[in-house]
């Protein structure tokens, strides 16, 4: 069965996620856990914290990568867990992934791989602001 024309643009955007975003994500949530931060000596014009500005986004991106990888447990089909952790996580070819689940690569293409996505796409907008259905998400987020 072929993917409507909305699947498609979130699976798309589920896959541009894991590639781009997630990742910068795993990158600025390594920095919420720094302790000691000294406001001292910041002089600002417009009386706001920048260097606490940067911490608030540390500790939401690190709340959005919990978030995700709670998601991601929480699915009840271990074939769509373990597709999106081989794939976006490992980074594992579909034929890679067809040896490991023992499905065609076919099957994982046009089944698995699509409802994982979208399933995930679904749950994730559910828990965050984050609404990887949507036709202009890409577009958006090239625009950050």
């Amino acid at each position: 069965m072929a993917m409507s024309k909305q699947d498609k643009q979130t699976y798309d955007n589920v896959r541009e996620f894991f590639k781009t975003d997630f990742e910068r994500y795993r990158q600025l949530a390594e920095l919420a856990d720094l302790k000691g931060v000294s406001y001292e000596g910041i002089a600002s014009k417009d009386n706001v914290n920048h260097q606490e500005s940067k911490v608030i986004t540390a500790v939401y991106c690190k709340s959005i990568v919990d978030t995700v990888k709670s998601i991601i447990e929480r699915m009840h089909d271990e074939r769509y867990k373990k597709f999106i952790k081989y794939r976006f996580f490992e980074h594992l070819s579909i034929w890679q992934i067809s040896e490991k689940l023992q499905y065609s690569e076919s099957t994982i293409k046009t089944v698995i791989a699509r409802n994982a996505c979208l399933l995930f796409a679904e749950m994730l907008s559910m828990v965050t602001d984050i609404d990887l259905r949507k036709d202009d998400y890409i577009e958006i987020h090239k625009t950050r």
